[in-house]
């Protein structure tokens, strides 16, 4: 930032946004030591805002900033007017408006979750009611001008609402018809009606105004103008942007209850806040300021990251030495107003003088207009002063505002030789001690540096608790998962043991039963009939001793069979091998792994899976595996991820979409069986 620009007491370091009520800026608010703290500086100077108008309204209001002490709500540390343009200041609050929230959400088609948007209308109740519980004047605290461009969404997750003390002259400016659709929309028909039904506040104007937001936040698109019958028609058609899918009928209900005309409608915030206290309960949302932070950090993230780039440099701004005088104007000022007129007359610029050279309604002043001119008065002053001969207001400008190049300071009580010194002005019990310089530039920026470290440290402390936290949580959730994982595992081996070990001992006692016919025993042939009295070829080998001839069989018969000699059978009997045992028959149903006779599963059709929203926000694609337990009918029984997880929600949702996979069942031996086998389920953009 090459240039400073300033604004009543505080120095503009960055302006955040400009809607239609205004601009909003990050500022260091000035005082006598210099800057005193940061602050969120929202003002008034909208294109239709009457600025002398809504300042006369909200004058008074200063007393609201300090009864209000609330996390949900902002923290108003300044109210006042610079040249007829009001503006509201607040302990500073790095993250977006509800406003900006929906315009991004809509820019990058990032649909709001459901549980972001219940818990953003749950905190804004929640501020609501405990104003209400306070008092400021002896008077409940309203509000009735709840829009999103005073509601501020943290990157922390916290949800802060701003603006009770400015409510009631922006409601007049809504009733004389100064703000669009853009704002109205968001405020009751009541508040927009002229006359004493439109002029007083009620407690069930900002119900309508949580209602519209939450239909808003739900369905990322503007509450349409209501039919004959009311909104509960718009409420029945409307469906949340993320899930497309219809508002859960207790959503409907609340929200119909909220956008009803006065007499039917919710009556107050804390009724509000309790109902959707319930709903979330019941409802099982996960409605968690961590969720939230995270998908403001994904949401925001170049500009959250430019954020704290620009912090940085604001670290070693140069600070001009004009804007630190102007930061002890206040204390000078009351000094002068303590001085006698005549005297307090010196030095002091012309009426009109400091606004003359600006246009009407500019909201900030140039750093070299103010710097350049106070230097000139400022040296005309002490010129004044020097020629009248006051000595003590002489020594004074002297020591303040000091001549290049002067040696030595003149006394305060030496009079010219040869003059008759006047008598002073002010008693000398009475003469105003000398101002002090004020801080140098150096101690200025080191004050701001301070300031700003303690503030970024602050938020990241609390930053990391909550991921740390987070963390915590899904460590455990993860060691929960591998346990339970790891138990199927065990009880999936256990089975398949189980199985192996009954399918052995089949074989084994198949192989042990001796068939119920050993081996068909072979008849010799008949016998070759012979002459009476002759003798055989053996008889007559025996006879002569040839143990070999007796051995060889006649040709053309079979050769003994070895068994013979066992005895177990005789010894021109053929050995037949025993058959193979039959394996046991499988049967439709059973788990079977890969093997002889096995077809597996063949899948028929796999829907599309769903796109995780963040993974999408952040470019990611995956390929993740799934291990599908698909039974005898084709429908899967189990799922469980293997190798490595995608993360970034991959891993659930190709879960999801392996469940409704269908398969041709797999078969063994033409029986329908079941059986695991692998899927891969892509996620590419």
């Amino acid at each position: 930032m090459s240039s400073l620009e300033e604004f009543g007491p505080y120095l503009l370091l960055k302006k955040l946004n400009e809607d239609p009520l205004g601009e909003v800026f990050r500022a260091g608010k000035l005082g006598s030591q210099g800057v005193e703290q940061v602050v969120l500086l929202r003002i008034f100077n909208g294109r239709t805002i009457n600025g002398l108008h809504l300042w006369q309204a909200i004058k008074g209001r200063a007393a609201v900033q300090q009864a209000l002490k609330s996390p949900n709500v902002g923290n108003g540390v300044g109210l006042g007017e610079v040249r007829g343009v009001p503006y509201a200041a607040y302990d500073y609050i790095s993250g977006k408006s509800l406003a900006n929230l929906l315009v991004q959400a809509s820019t990058e088609n990032t649909p709001i979750p459901s549980d972001h948007a219940l818990l953003i209308a749950e905190r804004l109740a929640l501020a609501l009611s405990m104003a209400y519980e306070a008092r400021s004047d002896g008077e409940r605290i309203l509000h009735g001008f709840v829009a999103p461009q005073l509601v501020m969404i943290s990157n922390e997750g916290e949800t802060r609402l701003l603006g009770f003390e400015v409510a009631p002259g922006l409601r007049d400016l809504a009733t004389s018809g100064s703000f669009g659709a853009d704002v109205t929309r968001y405020l009751a028909p009541e508040a927009l009606t002229s006359g004493p039904v439109g002029g007083a506040v009620d407690r069930a104007d900002d119900v309508f105004s949580l209602g519209v937001i939450l239909f808003e936040l739900l369905t990322c698109a503007p509450l349409p103008r209501p039919r004959t019958d009311g909104f509960a028609a718009v409420v029945d058609a409307a469906e949340i942007s993320q899930e497309g899918v219809p508002l859960p009928p207790d959503v409907k209900t609340l929200l119909k209850k909220s956008l009803a005309p006065r007499a039917q409608r919710i009556p107050d915030a804390l009724s509000w806040h309790k109902a959707v206290t319930k709903l979330l309960v019941d409802g099982g949302f996960s409605a968690t300021t961590f969720n939230l932070a995270f998908f403001m950090h994904n949401l925001f993230r170049n500009e959250i990251e430019r954020e704290s780039q620009e912090i940085e440099a604001e670290k070693t701004i140069e600070i001009p030495t004009a804007v630190i005088a102007a930061s002890a104007a206040p204390a000078a000022a009351a000094r002068e107003a303590a001085r006698p007129a005549a005297t307090a007359a010196v030095g002091r610029p012309a009426a009109g003088e400091d606004t003359a050279s600006r246009q009407r309604g500019h909201a900030v002043d140039r750093t070299a207009k103010s710097g350049g001119k106070g230097l000139w008065v400022g040296l005309a002053a002490a010129l004044v002063v020097a020629l009248v001969g006051a000595g003590g207001y002489y020594y004074y400008f002297l020591r303040a505002k000091p001549e290049a190049g002067t040696p030595v300071e003149p006394s305060p009580q030496t009079a010219t030789a040869g003059e008759t010194a006047p008598p002073p002005l002010v008693e000398p019990a009475e003469t105003a001690p000398p101002a002090p310089a004020g801080p140098t530039p150096e101690e200025l920026q080191a004050q701001l540096a301070k300031m700003i470290d303690a503030r970024s440290a602050e938020m990241e402390a609390k930053l990391k608790a909550q991921y740390d936290a987070r963390i915590k949580l899904l460590q455990d959730q993860l060691q929960s998962t591998q346990e339970a994982g790891a138990r199927r595992e065990a009880e999936l081996r256990e089975q398949q043991r189980r199985a192996a070990e009954a399918i052995a001992t089949e074989e084994v006692a198949a192989k042990q039963t001796p068939p119920a016919a050993a081996a068909p025993v072979v008849k010799p042939p008949p016998a070759t009939t012979t002459p009476a009295g002759a003798t055989t070829p053996a008889e007559t080998a025996r006879q002569a001793g040839d143990t070999a001839a007796a051995a060889k069989p006649p040709a053309g018969q079979p050769a003994p069979s070895t068994a013979g000699a066992t005895g177990t059978q005789p010894a021109n009997a053929r050995s037949v091998e025993p058959p193979p045992a039959a394996e046991p028959k499988v049967r439709v149903g059973d788990l079977v792994s890969m093997g002889a006779g096995v077809k597996p599963p063949e899948l028929v059709r796999m829907p599309d899976p769903t796109f995780p929203t963040i993974a999408k926000r952040l470019n990611k694609s995956a390929v993740v595996e799934v291990r599908v337990l698909v039974d005898e009918k084709g429908e899967v029984q189990q799922t469980e991820i293997t190798g490595k997880k995608g993360g970034f929600g991959f891993d659930q949702a190709a879960l999801e979409a392996a469940r409704r996979a269908a398969y041709k069942p797999a078969t063994k031996d033409g029986v329908r069986v079941k059986m695991w086998t692998l899927l891969k389920v892509r996620f590419e953009q």
